[in-house]
């Protein structure tokens, strides 16, 4: 086990979420698929060319859409994988942390930081899962918490941007990108996004409207919400368009 693996067993609790048992059974289910699936083949990923150029589309979306300072700003990025969206901030980030709940790409991640010399402080991924228990990251608040391209693979959407908001500062931004639900009159496009052998990892297969992130980001407390097309992109053959969903932490005057 890494330095970093240490570090994750220290600090990500994993205790589980109370709710009924079914919706339970239903999410843990999509998160042990993810996690074994990801365990398997994120030694893969990124042999993937199509993932690089995504990421450099996605990562140069999100630094136009939030004030990036490279000497201040603390940086979460979620289902970070093996740190393709990280490394695409880090020249404009103080820190970033990512989170995965898979090993073998926390692993990759780390790798690489170490391959490139950066030290930890700087950038370094963690292993655990934000939404199994609160105030996990040694308390660490943050300027701003990204997710690319990983939404479609959560069970509950909600649950787990109110964990993400929950590792805002006070008028920190949250960042989603992912699938725009085709049209109406593309119902065989939307149908085309995943092959039938993603089903067991994929929650949302026929990516998110407009609405739905909105009603989800405002449920969490954030205010500003923004939603733009961030890219266009090849998904399994089939042209997708990718959204960029942002919203702000409201500060609380009394504190």
């Amino acid at each position: 086990m890494t330095e970093h693996s240490d570090h994750a067993q220290r600090h990500c609790s994993h205790s589980h979420p109370h709710g009924s048992p079914q919706v339970h059974e239903d999410q843990h289910n999509f998160k042990e698929f993810n996690k074994n699936y990801f365990d398997e083949h994120g030694h893969r990923y990124n042999d993937h060319p199509d993932a690089h150029e995504l990421a450099r589309r996605l990562g140069a979306a999100m630094i136009k859409a939030y004030p990036f300072e490279e000497d201040s700003t603390l940086v979460l990025d979620y289902a970070c994988g093996t740190g393709l969206i990280s490394k695409k901030l880090a020249a404009h980030a103080k820190c970033i942390v990512g989170v995965d709940i898979s090993q073998s790409m926390v692993d990759q991640y780390n790798q690489s930081v170490l391959n490139q010399g950066i030290p930890p402080e700087e950038m370094r991924a963690v292993c655990c899962d934000l939404t199994a228990a609160p105030n996990q990251l040694d308390g660490m608040k943050f300027d701003v918490v990204v997710c690319a391209s990983s939404y479609h693979h959560f069970p509950s959407i909600e649950d787990v941007t109110k964990a993400l908001v929950s590792y805002l500062k006070p008028g920190g931004s949250l960042l989603v990108a992912d699938l725009m639900k085709p049209s109406a009159e593309s119902a065989q496009a939307s149908a085309a996004l995943f092959p039938t052998g993603a089903h067991n990892i994929v929650a949302h297969k026929g990516g998110f409207e407009e609405a739905d992130i909105k009603a989800v980001f405002e449920g969490a407390g954030l205010i500003n919400f923004s939603f733009v097309t961030a890219c266009k992109a090849k998904q399994h053959g089939h042209p997708a368009e990718l959204f960029l969903a942002s919203g702000i932490k409201e500060v609380n005057e009394e504190v």
